[in-house]
This record gives structure tokens, C-alpha cells and sequence, in this order.
């Protein structure tokens, strides 16, 4: 495998990864809370990605060629646990609209401290589950690997080219997922007023995901029967 393939590559998967979807999605909601817990969505998210692209090398794409039920099946729980993120998201987001409205004085703590709104705080753990959890939910990854990643591999490539791809794209998608977390930082006072919204935002967000991802798996598995 050239050098010039392994940059060509990379810059394929820097567009893909940099493209709004459920991880990047996940990872500013997460960040808005805090940093901390971006970070570790961004590290569950990049562990997510090094099991599909392990799976790949070891031929789950071309499984997937063959056998249409697997795919059919993923869609369906990914779809699935995109709905339920979708759920809790605006749920959260709309638990937090209702604070203000309790408020009857002229003046309070609240209004004096708008960045005072409750949050709920997230464990270094939950927040690096969601990540793992949200990152394996999403199907497409497998179609990317399938349809783009696929070209890149030579027939009988060394061990160690492969062991090469699998740090250099999950090291590309930890780098770009950590920058994320970290630039919300940057917005972590207007997030905090409006964390509301970030989360309302992003259950339509997911819920739209979700539609399109069991819309494809249900008109899949039509197809199939």
C-alpha cells in the first residue's frame, strides 16, 4: 500500500468523520455539560470506530455483501437505540424548560445566575458508554467501510499495513472527536445557558437518524421476504 493511499484515505475519513452524524452529535450534547464528559464520549466514540474498522479488516464488509440479513439486522438496533438516545435527549431538554417556569418571583437565584440551571451531572463511565454505545449503533459505518474503505486494501497486505490503518484512522477520529469536546468549551457559557435547546436539538437530531435508519432496515428486510 502506498503512502500516497494511506493520505488519500485518511482525508476520505476526515470528511466522513467531520460530517454532522449521531457521534459528533453525541460528543457536543456530552460537551456542553462538560468537558470531561466530551472527552470521554470522543473516546467511546474512537473505541466504537476500532471495532468496526477491525471488523472490517477482518472481513465483516464482504460478510455483509453476502448475507443481507446482518446489515438488516444492525439498522434495526441501531435505528432502535437512536430512538431511545432520541427519547432521553428531549426529554432531558424539556425537564430543563420547565425550570424557569416554576419560578414566580420578581427576582430569584436563578435569574441572578442564569449559568446556575441543574444539570445533570454525567459519570466519566456513563459518558464513555454513550459514546461506544451511540458510535456501534450507527450501521452506516459498515456501508462506508464496505463501499469506500474496501478500495484501499490490497490483496494480501502485510499485518502490519493493517495494524498501520487501524492507529492512524482511529488515532484521526480520536484527535478530531477530542477537538470537538474541546471547542464546545469555548461556547460552554452560552451551552449553559441554553443547554436546553442543545438537547432538543439534538433528540430531533437522533430521532430523524433513527427514522432514516429503520426506514432503510424495514424496506431491507421487505425486500428480503
Amino acid at each position: 500500500m502506498s503512502l500516497v493511499s494511506v493520505l488519500t484515505l485518511m482525508g476520505v475519513w476526515l470528511v466522513a468523520m467531520a460530517s454532522p452524524g449521531p457521534d459528533v452529535i453525541q460528543i457536543i450534547r456530552l460537551g456542553s455539560r462538560s468537558t470531561r464528559a466530551g472527552l470521554w464520549a470522543a473516546l467511546g466514540s474512537s473505541t466504537g470506530l476500532l471495532l468496526w474498522v477491525v471488523a472490517s479488516l477482518a472481513g465483516l464488509s464482504a460478510l455483509i455483501d453476502s448475507h443481507p440479513g446482518i446489515l438488516i439486522t444492525l439498522q434495526l438496533l441501531g435505528g432502535t437505540y437512536l430512538l431511545w438516545m432520541a427519547y432521553s435527549a428531549i426529554k432531558s431538554g424539556l425537564a430543563q424548560r420547565r425550570v424557569p417556569a416554576r419560578v414566580v418571583q420578581t427576582e430569584t437565584f436563578q435569574e441572578q445566575n442564569p449559568d446556575s440551571a441543574p444539570r445533570v451531572w454525567i459519570t466519566a463511565g456513563k459518558a464513555y458508554r454513550m459514546g461506544f454505545i451511540c458510535d456501534l449503533s450507527n450501521p452506516k459505518v459498515v456501508i462506508f467501510f464496505g463501499a469506500v474503505f474496501s478500495n484501499f486494501l490490497e490483496p494480501g497486505m502485510s499485518l502490519g499495513w493493517s495494524a498501520l490503518l487501524v492507529v492512524l484512522l482511529v488515532g484521526e477520529s480520536l484527535v478530531l472527536f477530542g477537538a470537538v469536546a474541546l471547542t464546545v468549551r469555548a461556547f460552554s457559557r452560552w451551552m449553559s445557558r441554553h443547554s436546553s435547546w442543545v438537547d432538543l436539538f439534538s433528540g430531533v437530531v437522533f430521532l430523524l437518524l433513527a427514522g432514516f435508519i429503520l426506514y432503510e432496515g424495514v424496506r431491507g428486510a421487505i425486500g428480503v421476504a
